[in-house]
């Protein structure tokens, strides 16, 4: 059974290293970066954003259209005799005389007043662009801390693999020792079933923990977006910080985390809604010039074309819209209503957030020391309890209970060790 236990396992270690890439946390963050879709999806929206922005700006600028066209009338507006035609052709627009004609025009236009149309789209443009921004920058960091608790867990999971299959090579030694002292009468039959039983328990523990440890290696390799296996590199150890938060500090900069930002922008983005809708009462005033060039016939010489043009000075004011414009006017008022009710919200749910965080972070700070005081002092029972049983002075259920302490030690100590980098990593979000 062992044998074929540790066959499976170099086996498995052997495909992974061909088929898989080892990745550290920060070379993990670049890929990241590079392949998750909701990041790209947002970089394509801010871009898309800032076009936005610049339309809405062109509004201000002039504008300039070019037009050509060819007629054919059934016959002309106005029939004139060839001899009448040779003394007041000249009189007449050829559009007029000739059953057909060409022309051409050119216009520009220029907004000069818009009673803070333009304005607000503009701003409501801008702060819509902050607004992605804003979303892009939180869904990063979401993604980024989603990324490290993964790639931690991950880690923990390798580090597990390694200790059960430590587990196992103890638990094998000690059958083999307990089998050939059994069959010397040196221990009774309950301490040799127990060797047995506590090998055979520690390979289906191994066999479970590197099945775990394949899901995680698979969540890791679905957040990166990538088409082969990855394998973290690192020691838990290396990632632990000596971090002091202060909760206090922590609840004030609440108002500064993406979420609430967010919001607040939407808020200004509602505000300027209020203000465009109140420009709809007021008018526009636009300057408008074209310039025209009609003629029967293209060949004739430039100077003979019939050219005109003219100015217009535009003003549009909406005098009464049967109660619409108001009405839009009101609902914008309900909206800002809901946006503050919506932040209050958010605000409260981020305070229970950080509390909840706050407290877990003190209480696994608290455990490490703790877990680790308990890995020294469960490595030296082993130690001193294998030496005893070896020496006949203790039975096997001592030395497996000091064993099995051992391990437990081992595994508690690392899961609170991840757990607490964990936490640490989310109570960022709240540090600036």
């Amino acid at each position: 059974m062992k044998k074929i236990l540790i066959i499976i396992f170099l086996s498995t270690i052997f495909i992974s290293l061909i088929f898989s890439e080892e990745i550290t946390l920060d070379e993990g963050l670049k890929l990241l970066s590079q392949n998750n879709i909701q990041i790209k999806t947002l970089e394509s929206k801010l871009r898309q954003a800032k076009y936005k922005k610049f339309e809405t700006f062109s509004s201000w600028l002039p504008k300039l259209q070019l037009q050509a066209q060819f007629v054919q009338l059934s016959e002309p507006q106005i029939k004139l005799s060839q001899q009448m035609s040779m003394m007041f052709s000249s009189m007449f627009s050829p559009v007029m005389t000739s059953d057909k004609y060409y022309s051409a025009n050119a216009t520009v236009s220029q907004l000069l007043f818009s009673s803070g149309k333009v304005f607000s789209a503009y701003k409501i443009s801008s702060i819509n662009y902050d607004l992605i921004k804003t979303e892009y920058e939180k869904t990063k960091q979401d993604l980024e801390i989603q990324y490290k608790e993964t790639f931690l867990k991950t880690l923990l999971a390798k580090k597990m693999l390694e200790v059960t299959k430590k587990a196992v090579e103890i638990s094998s030694e000690n059958y083999k020792v307990s089998t050939e002292l059994y069959k010397e009468g040196r221990v009774s039959y309950l301490d040799f079933s127990s060797a047995k039983i506590n090998y055979f328990n520690a390979e289906i523990n191994f066999l479970k923990i590197k099945n775990s440890y394949e899901i995680a290696k698979e969540g890791l390799k679905n957040i990166l977006n990538v088409n082969f296996e990855v394998e973290p590199v690192g020691e838990l150890e290396n990632f632990l910080k000596d971090t002091e938060y202060d909760f206090v500090k922590l609840k004030k900069n609440i108002q500064k985390v993406y979420e609430v930002k967010s919001i607040d922008l939407q808020k200004k983005i509602l505000l300027q809604n209020l203000n465009l809708t109140r420009s709809e009462f007021l008018p526009i005033i636009s300057l408008a010039g074209n310039y025209s060039w009609t003629v029967d016939d293209y060949n004739r010489p430039i100077d003979q074309w019939d050219d005109r043009h003219n100015w217009a000075l535009v003003i549009s004011w909406p005098i009464f819209s049967s109660g619409a414009t108001y009405s839009r006017y009101l609902q914008n008022k309900e909206n800002l209503k809901q946006i503050n009710f919506a932040k209050e919200g958010l605000v409260s749910s981020l305070e229970l957030q950080l509390s909840s965080l706050y407290s877990t972070y003190l209480q696994l700070k608290e455990s490490i020391n703790l877990a680790k005081q308990n890995l020294t002092l469960a490595e030296e029972n082993y130690k001193v309890a294998k030496s005893y049983y070896l020496e006949g002075r203790s039975s096997y259920l001592e030395f497996l209970q000091a064993e099995l302490g051992l391990s437990n030690s081992k595994v508690n100590y690392y899961q609170t060790l991840a757990e607490y980098i964990i936490v640490c990593e989310k109570l960022k979000k709240f540090d600036f």
